[in-house]
């Protein structure tokens, strides 16, 4: 009887030091950030965090208001990174803001003025 009461505490015991321990939780609501947009002769260099891999639904858009609204998506693009992207600079590019969408998601916007 009392290795059954001991067993008893000892599981209640092992349940409470459970209940208190940390959990860990899973962050799925980073936004691409836009840090720095440097506009070259023939190419267009974005800087940030969490642009992930490129895809249908990740680009770049250039030409936007400050509101991200607007301007028109880059199909050149020549290299993307997590944390930086390289597209072809169309002719054209002039006053406008950059963004980055990742799955869908809007980064920040930043100046793209030539």
């Amino acid at each position: 009887m009392k290795l059954l009461r001991h067993l008893v505490l000892l599981g209640l015991a092992l349940l409470l030091l459970a209940a208190c321990a940390p959990t860990t939780t899973v962050q799925d609501n980073i936004l691409p950030t836009l840090v720095s947009v440097t506009v070259r002769q023939d190419v267009i260099v974005l800087q940030g965090r969490y642009f992930g891999a490129p895809g249908e639904t990740s680009y770049v858009v250039i030409g936007a208001d400050s509101s991200g609204q607007g301007g028109f998506r880059i199909p050149d693009v020549r290299e993307w990174s997590p944390n930086r992207i390289v597209v072809g600079a169309p002719n054209g590019v002039g006053v406008g803001f950059a963004l980055v969408v990742v799955d869908g998601v809007r980064s920040n916007a930043l100046p793209s003025n030539r």
